[in-house]
């Protein structure tokens, strides 16, 4: 049985708008706080070239991050739809597909980022004097890439069902997670020939798991739905029921 959900059907249209995009906004900006701490402690404790190594990488991460995105947004159309359609068979096929090109995806950016990291940074035109520590950075970055891919496809699928606030839970609990990992490894362990990437991957796992395994019935909802006034069957097929198959920066 389909159960009654507060949408932007229903109440107050403006508030409803708001409850839903507040929440998107504040995780767009948890997103992009990742590569500016990354930089922060990197120039405070390891000096200008470390610095430069990370800053080199930040315009080629924002363009993955947006990339991810907006494919994200694309399959989060079709979840939407047959949420508001009460479809459960297509929906559940939906967000299983979405999923699991979620996978492919991460796979295949992690393997292509990691064997042609040198060659990109080249055609970035990297500084000659920088380029060995940017390459090492950039790669621990592809080699969690996974956890970025799945992270956005977990939180479009929770925003096309009206549910904007968990994904800002996971992220900013991800971001904190890299502040401390980078004062970890690089004030406590002084990891000055690797600027601060082991933390960044690190702490985007911990969220798109939770983004791919909280349903529609999970602790923290949106008040603001996105489709239709009601919300689909029990969790036996919904995210939950996913195999946890990317922060996005």
């Amino acid at each position: 049985m389909f159960k009654k959900q507060t949408s932007l059907t229903s109440g107050s249209v403006a508030g409803g708008m708001l409850t839903f995009a507040i929440p998107i906004f504040l995780s767009n900006l948890f997103q992009q706080l990742y590569n500016a701490v990354d930089s922060l402690i990197v120039g405070n404790f390891l000096g200008g070239q470390a610095l430069a190594a990370v800053g080199s990488s930040g315009s080629l991460i924002f363009l993955l991050t947006g990339f991810v995105n907006g494919v994200s947004l694309g399959a989060g159309v079709l979840v939407a739809r047959y949420y508001g359609a009460r479809d459960g068979e297509n929906l559940k096929k939906a967000v299983h597909t979405t999923v699991a090109l979620g996978v492919a995806a991460g796979l295949v950016l992690t393997v292509v980022g990691v064997a042609l990291t040198p060659q990109i940074l080249r055609w970035m035109g990297t500084p000659a004097d920088v380029i060995d520590q940017s390459i090492v950075y950039f790669r621990v970055y592809f080699m969690g890439c996974i956890a970025v891919v799945l992270y956005n496809v977990g939180a479009s699928i929770l925003q096309s069902v009206g549910d904007s606030r968990s994904p800002m839970f996971y992220l900013i609990a991800a971001s904190l997670l890299n502040v401390v990992l980078d004062l970890l490894f690089v004030a406590g362990f002084g990891m000055a020939r690797r600027p601060s990437p082991p933390s960044s991957p690190s702490c985007s796992a911990p969220s798109w798991p939770s983004a791919n395994w909280a349903g529609p019935t999970g602790p923290t909802r949106s008040t603001g739905g996105m489709s239709g006034s009601t919300a689909p069957p029990s969790g036996r097929w919904w995210p939950r029921a996913c195999p946890p198959a990317c922060r996005t920066r």
